[in-house]
């Protein structure tokens, strides 16, 4: 995306009630990909000083530039970003930021109280280790949010929640770039971040999976033409769900047959799925298994004690050992 920056990205006008603080920086980027140039675009926008950014070659640091809508000259080889940079965000793929960040240390790059940070969800700043031996703080900064593209990490970035952990001098100006993003910081200990990082898949990717799945038995059953035309029907029933979830928490959110103990409605779904897609069947009886104590949470433990035996034995997996019907 070259085009220009929504008003929502652009920095805002001070507020007289907080002083403005210095900001940290300067800061610089390694990785060309949608999470560093979503981050060196608001970071500059809001008055963050970007020092550098870098992709595998100079052609791509420029189109990072270019689409972070900084100046072309502050696309450079990665040696100078990081000789530039006060903090050096390492916006890499998951399987590179260890490889980098030893290399760099071999070339003597680090230098001490510089910052190294890294960007991914499921790794630590423990894998930042060579940094930290040259004298570097280390860091991890992982956006909560989901980068289909770059327009979308524009727009969803700001007021995202960022999770923080490492050295506690890097991670307070962490904490300042969250401010500057609008964010909300979350602090994490290192053992903590394969789990969170679950927590996240399940609750962003496989939204993504289970909508995928109704599409496909609408489109199955012949009810829309296409997946995206099935799609476009969900989506709305979605965006309430979500809004459920924002205006009332769990588990007041939760709707649905499960919830009105309406036995006869589950059975009929699953005897329908049974009919037309088996392996969805399965699926849908383990997740109202999982739902059902929620429901039960809603109604605080005074759900209908007969409705909720029935959807237990209703529920319960109905293959034996070697895949066959009971």
């Amino acid at each position: 995306m070259t085009g220009t920056l929504s008003k929502q990205h652009t920095s805002r006008k001070p507020d007289p009630r907080h002083p403005p603080t210095a900001l940290p920086g300067p800061v610089g980027f390694i990785g060309a990909g949608k999470v560093g140039t979503a981050l060196a675009a608001l970071f500059h926008a809001r008055g963050v000083e970007v020092a550098g950014v870098s992709g595998r070659t100079l052609t791509d640091g420029r189109r990072m530039a270019l689409a972070a809508h900084l100046h072309p000259s502050v696309a450079r080889e990665r040696a100078d970003t990081i000789a530039r940079a006060a903090i050096v965000f390492l916006t890499v793929p998951d399987d590179v930021i260890g490889p980098l960040c030893a290399q760099v240390a071999s070339e003597e790059g680090w230098r001490a109280g510089q910052g190294v940070v890294h960007c991914s969800g499921a790794l630590s700043s423990e894998v930042l280790e060579p940094a930290r031996r040259a004298g570097a703080l280390v860091a991890s900064f992982h956006p909560l949010q989901a980068f289909a593209s770059l327009e979308a990490a524009l727009d969803n970035l700001p007021g995202s929640t960022f999770a923080l952990e490492g050295d506690a001098e890097l991670v307070s100006q962490l904490e300042r770039l969250v401010q500057v993003l609008d964010g909300t910081a979350l602090h994490l200990r290192p053992d903590d971040k394969v789990l969170y990082h679950a927590a996240a898949a399940i609750a962003s990717n496989y939204t993504v999976t289970l909508a995928g799945l109704a599409c496909e038995l609408l489109v199955r059953e012949g009810i829309a033409a296409n997946p995206n035309q099935a799609l476009h029907y969900l989506l709305p029933l979605l965006r309430g769900t979500v809004e459920n979830l924002e205006a009332l928490g769990l588990p007041d959110a939760l709707t649905g047959p499960l919830v009105r103990g309406d036995v006869g409605t589950v059975a009929r779904h699953i005897e329908a799925l049974q009919r037309c897609a088996p392996e969805l069947a399965h699926l849908y009886r383990h997740l109202a298994r999982l739902t059902l104590p929620l429901a039960q949470q809603k109604h605080k433990g005074h759900m209908d004690k007969t409705a909720v035996r029935e959807l237990h034995t209703l529920l319960e997996d109905k293959t034996n050992s070697k895949g066959a019907k009971r």
